[in-house]
């Protein structure tokens, strides 16, 4: 079983832009209207914290940032609400011209439901991303 996912999209905005959605707690909550985010501060060993309403419970999962570089990547372990699993999750940015390719990677998945969900989840974000800086 391949324990890994990694997904490319390129969208047409600069790095800077979708660097903000992924670290600024106002432009990632204006993006995702599911999911709310909140961070106290950016850097190594701080916890990320991502708060949805499942079926009319909130559930928070969280996250340790374990590598940061500015508008380059992102990468975090990450566990759900009720378990001690994490996933390392990467989220890289490289400038191309006029576009910007937006890779996310995780590693570590429990079993290939937690995989395929990710990816899945992975992939309408990209997509949610892509949307909000494109039509801005």
């Amino acid at each position: 079983m391949e324990n890994n996912v990694s997904l490319n999209i390129s969208i047409d905005s600069s790095v800077e832009n979708i660097w903000q959605i992924l670290v600024d707690e106002q432009a990632f909550n204006e993006c995702f209207e599911n999911v709310k985010m909140t961070c106290n501060e950016w850097k190594v060993g701080e916890v990320i914290k991502f708060e949805s309403d499942k079926n009319n419970q909130i559930l928070i999962d969280e996250a340790i940032i374990t590598s940061i570089y500015n508008n380059e990547r992102l990468r975090y372990s990450y566990k759900k609400e009720n378990t001690n699993h994490e996933i390392e999750v990467t989220f890289s940015l490289k400038p191309s011209g006029n576009f910007t390719y937006l890779t996310v990677e995780g590693k570590g998945f429990i079993n290939e439901f937690e995989r395929f969900h990710s990816e899945n989840t992975w992939i309408n974000m990209m997509q949610a991303i892509k949307k909000y800086v494109q039509k801005k």
